[in-house]
């Protein structure tokens, strides 16, 4: 969340200007999907909010593709900014790769997020952002101090991160 509403200040015209289609873009990529993971949770139709167990995932990626389908829809109708576009672009196809690795293998969709989040960091502020790798780090470090996930499942995630990170800088204006 907190990547989209940074990329909303580098906008021409401002960070003001690009605030309302960060926060259109924060619904369908995050807000959205979300809610339904804690209904389902409730519910008991998940085990835990972080999707614990692979087999459930698939169905919740699914419905997170759909909704960031419905917001690219959205945006593009709004005319929202090349460069808030491609980051969804990205994400869309981050979330693809993760759903189609955990239909039959579990990794680290948490640290996959983090490392993308670190790699847009140093796109948009160069070398010294590198200093965001810290939060991949500890994001990684903590899912295996967890329990969550093995080693093996966070160094995925963090390539899965990392490719998206660079299909994002190859897209994005």
């Amino acid at each position: 969340m907190a990547t989209l509403i940074l990329v909303s200040s580098f906008i021409p015209d401002g960070f003001m200007t690009g605030l309302p289609f960060a926060l259109v873009a924060v619904f369908f990529i995050a807000v959205l999907p979300f809610a339904v993971v804690v209904v389902l949770t409730r519910k008991g139709r998940l085990t835990d909010h972080h999707i614990s167990r692979r087999t459930q995932r698939a169905p919740v990626l699914g419905g997170a593709i759909a909704s960031v389908l419905v917001g690219l829809w959205v945006l593009s109708a709004m005319g929202a900014p090349a460069g808030l576009m491609a980051m969804i672009v990205s994400v869309l196809l981050g979330i693809i790769v993760v759903l189609v690795v955990n239909l039959g293998w579990k990794l680290s969709a948490h640290t996959a997020v983090a490392v993308f989040f670190a790699a847009a960091m140093v796109f948009y502020f160069g070398p010294w952002a590198l200093l965001a790798m810290l939060v991949p780090g500890s994001v990684g470090w903590s899912r295996v101090h967890l329990g969550a996930h093995t080693i093996a499942q966070v160094l995925a995630g963090a390539a899965v991160g990392l490719l998206i990170g660079y299909g994002f800088a190859q897209l994005a204006p």
